[in-house]
């Protein structure tokens, strides 16, 4: 793990706790009261729980419990350098095993990107301690793949043999990329540090490589059996208040992926869209995205679990 600097205090002043998730050393956040309701607040590729800074005190403010992990190869988690330390099966049973430590119960999940599968994931092996979904610019099957997911360029190179890793992990395409170049908003630089210096070691940024091939595209590839398993089982969150948050301007998931989720989740609510905003909304918009989940949990769980 890397050492913290002592810059990035300004714009993440929290302190992480640590603890052993199947054999790996997990990072997190956990802030705000512990009679409040958990809401965990989970991230995706290439990113860590800073992205979720602008949410931390509003949440806490309202008298919830934030715990923001950094998954396993990302942020302040250990990195194994090994590809099969991260298939999706792995970073489920990572997420069980931290609701389990921490003994949350009632909690919300909040989720983008792989925080999205990943999150939805381990709440189905832990259905009786969940309380409610906010799910933002993500999927959860196998039957829609976008151009995104489906063009030469980047997708099908980041997956190929030699150039992938090229271009993903000599080259850090991902791990020294995406926020700072996909932001609407504009970033500072200390921003931009913060979301890429927690993967300056060198081979450091495995799991952004292996995040992208593990969508499964076809039967048999590497997640297919997890995905279709959680595509499965979305009828038993029929009961679970869920809101669906969107960023249209997002070229990974357009809200193409927000109608398929509309169809599949029928009760939830929205999608409600932010312009302005790209794949990593929480960042572009923030505040006004943070205020729009405490509204919601305040309406439908409220702040005791």
């Amino acid at each position: 793990m890397p050492e913290r600097p002592d810059w990035l205090d300004s714009l993440y002043p929290w302190t992480q706790a640590r603890l052993w998730v199947n054999g790996r050393r997990m990072a997190y956040l956990d802030e705000g009261p512990r009679t409040g309701r958990p809401v965990l607040l989970l991230h995706g590729n290439p990113t860590w729980s800073f992205l979720y800074r602008d949410f931390v005190r509003p949440l806490t403010a309202a008298g919830y419990r934030v715990v923001a992990p950094d998954c396993i190869g990302s942020g302040y988690s250990d990195k194994p350098r090994v590809d099969a330390s991260y298939s999706l099966a792995h970073h489920i049973a990572d997420l069980a095993s931290l609701v389990d430590q921490l003994d949350l119960r009632s909690f919300a999940i909040v989720g983008q990107d792989w925080g999205g599968p990943q999150g939805v994931g381990a709440a189905l092996q832990r259905l009786d301690r969940l309380a409610a979904l906010v799910l933002m610019n993500t999927w959860l099957d196998t039957d829609y793949r976008g151009r995104f997911h489906t063009s030469p360029r980047p997708w099908t190179t980041w997956h190929a043999p030699i150039i992938g890793p090229f271009f993903l992990k000599r080259r850090k395409t991902l791990s020294h990329g995406g926020p700072s170049r996909t932001t609407r908003r504009g970033m500072s630089a200390g921003e931009i540090a913060g979301y890429h210096h927690v993967y300056d070691e060198p081979d450091s940024e495995t799991v952004t490589l292996t995040w992208p091939r593990t969508i499964p595209m076809r039967p048999g590839d590497r997640g297919w059996a997890d995905m279709s398993m959680i595509q499965s089982r979305l009828g038993e969150l029929a009961s679970t208040p869920i809101q669906i948050l969107w960023a249209p301007e997002d070229q990974v998931f357009p809200i193409e992926y927000a109608s398929r989720m509309k169809e599949q989740l029928p009760h939830a609510e929205g999608p409600k869209t932010y312009d302005k905003a790209a794949h990593f909304l929480q960042d572009d918009r923030g505040p006004e995205i943070a205020a729009d989940v405490v509204a919601f949990l305040d309406r439908v769980v409220g702040v005791v679990a």
